[in-house]
């Protein structure tokens, strides 16, 4: 019969191999053969060679923003057609009782994934547009949206909306065709930043400098080239308004040699903004619907792509867990620490392969035991094995001294830190699964930040103490082997 795991049997049988050839080395056979500690550290070394390389650091390549791109037909049933591809996914990895029950709530968003696929399809067909203004307080969004809407907008019927987004953190509407952008100057850090976040989510943009009157002709022009300058990769355009300018003091000589003065309301100065907007419509109306659609598009293949993984992380929780206990029962027997990183890389490996069986990836036992060798190193290098035994030390403390004197530490220690492996991994196998195949770089050795972060985070949410009572109640409670305690004690 096969080994369902022969990664994770060959590396627990190596250890414990290794125990036995610890013994065997302080035996008089042993002392016929040589030195015990040597033998065990050749083979370990040959054991351990694949431990020792390095994956090489991917440079994923970053999309350029959507906004910037020419949008056909396409590439919009090509995003549609990925959707439908991760939903026939997502039913594929459902569990056979909830395949059966279309009554169940996975069916009900699955129908409404379909219903909106066919919206964008049938959309792309549209004639109508959507405007939305935004910018930061008092940049003057509320006067020209009343502004455009009174003299603007009734001359041009197929602009049904023109919508004026309050706050900086709200969220447009995904059917908005164009973005009309205020800043009453240079553009700000965090301005620049908005703008930036506007375009990689898909948003066709254009900014407003408003206010322009309130300068003198040179100063204005020389915002106005700034914001072009910052701007200028951007392919974004600049048009200067005035919807409300200030009233400005007239000063009428009289006949009878008297000065009389008033005050006097210019007419609003958004003449090179309208003339933008006619232009827009006129010549680009359809690219900014298809830009929309696939905005709309890819904002839904996030969406069913958030339903898959859901689903997967309820397959794969399990093996992380099962995992954590497997690294904590080995580690608590273990009676080196070498042996427990022996054990732990063997367990890692098998989670590779198990986890990345849950989201579609395939990996040979030498592609997982590289991997795996390369996440240990990180552990080590990062001092987050370290961080790990000093934590679970102090807490360990607290209970039985045979736990104390034991293996506890280790095992506790390292079902943490095969949990730490198994998130990490979860999370890298979400990133990498809504790529192309042709862009998964599936390098392990640049999970050094992923893993710190979620060492930190599980220490949060889970509490230590929470865990290190359900580590030990995955241990055994007799005391540990007399090889094990001399180890410890020296």
């Amino acid at each position: 019969m096969q080994l369902k795991r022969p990664i994770l049997v060959g590396g627990l049988g190596l250890s414990a191999s290794l125990w036995l050839l610890n013994i065997v080395g302080h035996s008089p056979v042993g002392h016929a053969l040589g030195d015990g500690s040597a033998l065990i550290g050749a083979i370990a070394l040959s054991a351990g060679v694949w431990f020792l390389q390095k994956s090489k650091r991917a440079n994923l390549t970053i999309e350029a923003p959507l906004a910037l791109k020419t949008v056909d037909k396409s590439a919009v049933e090509k995003t549609l057609a990925g959707v439908e591809a991760t939903l026939t996914t997502l039913i594929e990895a459902l569990p056979e009782e909830r395949k059966a029950d279309c009554k169940h709530a996975i069916w009900t968003q699955i129908e409404q994934k379909k219903q909106a696929i066919s919206q964008v399809l049938a959309s792309i067909e549209r004639e109508k547009l959507t405007l939305a203004i935004v910018g930061n307080k008092s940049t003057g969004k509320t006067t020209l949206a009343t502004l455009l809407h009174d003299q603007w907008q009734p001359e041009h019927s197929q602009v049904t909306r023109i919508s004026e987004i309050e706050g900086e953190e709200t969220l447009l509407a995904l059917d908005t065709d164009l973005v009309l952008f205020l800043t009453t100057g240079d553009l700000t850090q965090s301005e620049l930043q908005r703008l930036q976040s506007l375009l990689r989510a898909g948003y066709r943009t254009h900014i407003a400098f408003n206010k322009q009157d309130q300068l003198v002709p040179v100063d204005r022009q020389a915002v106005v080239q700034r914001i072009q300058t910052r701007v200028e990769d951007l392919d974004i355009g600049v048009s200067a308004i005035a919807p409300k300018p200030n009233p400005i003091t007239v000063r009428r000589h009289l006949e009878d040699g008297t000065i009389q003065e008033f005050t006097e309301q210019p007419a609003p100065q958004i003449a090179r903004l309208t003339d933008k907007l006619n232009y827009l419509i006129d010549n680009e109306a359809q690219q900014l619907v298809l830009t929309t659609a696939l905005r709309q598009a890819k904002a839904l293949k996030t969406d069913v792509q958030q339903l898959l993984n859901a689903e997967r992380q309820q397959r794969a929780m399990p093996i992380v867990e099962q995992m954590q206990w497997i690294a904590a029962g080995s580690a608590f027997a273990s009676p080196l620490p070498s042996l427990d990183m022996l054990a732990a890389t063997a367990i890692n490996a098998q989670l590779i392969v198990d986890l990345g069986a849950v989201y579609g990836q395939t990996f040979s036992l030498e592609q997982a035991k590289k991997a795996a060798g390369t996440l240990a190193e990180l552990l080590v290098k990062l001092g987050l094995v370290e961080l790990s035994t000093q934590a679970f030390g102090s807490l360990l403390k607290t209970h039985a001294a045979t736990y104390v004197a034991g293996g506890a530490l280790q095992g506790v220690s390292a079902a943490y830190l095969t949990r730490t492996v198994g998130l990490s991994l979860i999370e890298f196998f979400e990133e990498q699964s809504v790529l192309p195949t042709e862009a998964q770089k599936f390098a392990f050795g640049a999970m050094g930040d992923r893993l710190q972060t979620i060492f930190k985070a599980t220490k949060q949410s889970m509490g230590l103490q929470v865990f290190v009572k359900q580590a030990l109640s995955h241990l055994p409670a007799s005391e540990m082997p007399a090889s094990k305690k001399a180890a410890t004690a020296a």
